[in-house]
């Protein structure tokens, strides 16, 4: 039987109400599987994929092992992932940056990731905080915003290039409020968090898990968080509506195969790592919510409305790139 359904616009085509298996599905896995990971060793998205290859190797008795490829803000990864076999044995774990905003904010793309993806399991959010040193003579995001309007350019905020979230931030508050921070930039999150907490900026954006014990040491100030509800991690934070905010980004975190991967074999991944992972507390705790995820729905949820989310995320960057006047051509 040949047919077609798209689930919302779904980023790849699946064939449904099946009256046969394919023997890929009936076999899988027949070998070792390989999870791509395009950020370092030893951050939130490569935490995620160990859980994760722990998780499978015990449920398939097959091993699974986690491959950095790290660069191109996740496209190496991404696109090497997509150009695989979709056969379920080279999956790819990529937070919404690399999904959902590189296809809005490039010019163009090796590989369309809503096309040639198809999603399997949603982990959760990273609520990132806006931080600023001590020195900083801002207690809330309303007198940041009133400091750098009286003093332009003096603010220094800390970014890691075009498409990282503080650059959007700095772009649009220049562009939608007449804001302007002066934008100092490092090659990573990680470079910029520390600079930060150093004196080197006054302003950086972080993980709200990750930051969380600086700021209860009073090594920094949070002023809100990018999330829908308070953090765990912070929860006397205000979040970005709270603060007065127009703008939240959120940044998520899935699991990903090639487009064509027989429907079955994605149902399986995403019921074994929701069972085994996402829904499982004491592996939450080692492996997701350690790391600062917020576990909230579609986390865990079905690849049907982790798919619709990934869509509504795609919108909401596309609006703030609009705004901000950025391309990277």
């Amino acid at each position: 039987m040949n047919c077609t359904v798209r689930f919302a616009v779904l980023f790849s085509t699946v064939c449904g109400a099946l009256a046969w298996v394919p023997a890929s599905a009936q076999s899988y896995p027949s070998r070792p599987g390989r999870i791509l990971v395009g950020t370092p060793t030893g951050g939130p998205v490569d935490i995620l994929a160990r859980g994760t290859v722990h998780v499978l190797g015990q449920v398939f008795a097959q091993p699974f092992v986690v491959e950095n490829r790290v660069g191109a803000d996740s496209m190496i990864a991404g696109e090497a992932c997509a150009r695989s076999a979709p056969d379920g044995h080279v999956l790819c774990a990529i937070d919404s940056l690399g999904v959902a905003l590189n296809p809005v904010i490039r010019a163009k793309m090796a590989y369309d990731p809503y096309r040639e993806l198809s999603p399997i399991v949603h982990y959760g959010y990273i609520g990132s905080a806006f931080l600023v040193h001590p020195s900083v003579q801002a207690n809330s995001m309303r007198e940041l915003i009133e400091l750098a309007k009286a003093n332009p350019g003096s603010i220094t905020f800390g970014s890691w290039g075009i498409a990282s979230g503080p650059n959007l931030y700095i772009e649009w508050f220049k562009n939608a409020k007449s804001i302007v921070f002066h934008n100092i930039t490092y090659k990573a999150a990680s470079q910029a968090y520390p600079a930060m907490l150093a004196g080197e900026v006054q302003v950086a954006f972080y993980s709200a898990g990750a930051a969380a014990g600086a700021v209860r040491a009073g090594k920094a100030k949070a002023l809100a968080v990018t999330l829908s509800r308070r953090s765990s991690h912070l929860p006397d934070v205000p979040t970005w509506v709270e603060a007065g905010l127009d703008i939240g980004l959120v940044t998520s975190v899935g699991l990903y195969a090639p487009a064509g991967t027989p429907q079955e074999i994605i149902q399986r991944l995403n019921r074994e790592i929701a069972n085994g992972l996402v829904n499982n507390q004491d592996m939450r705790k080692k492996f997701i919510t350690s790391q600062g995820l917020e576990v909230d729905p579609p986390a865990g949820g079905s690849p049907e409305e982790f798919a619709a989310a990934m869509i509504v995320e795609r919108d909401k960057w596309a609006n703030v790139v609009k705004v901000a006047k950025l391309k990277i051509e």
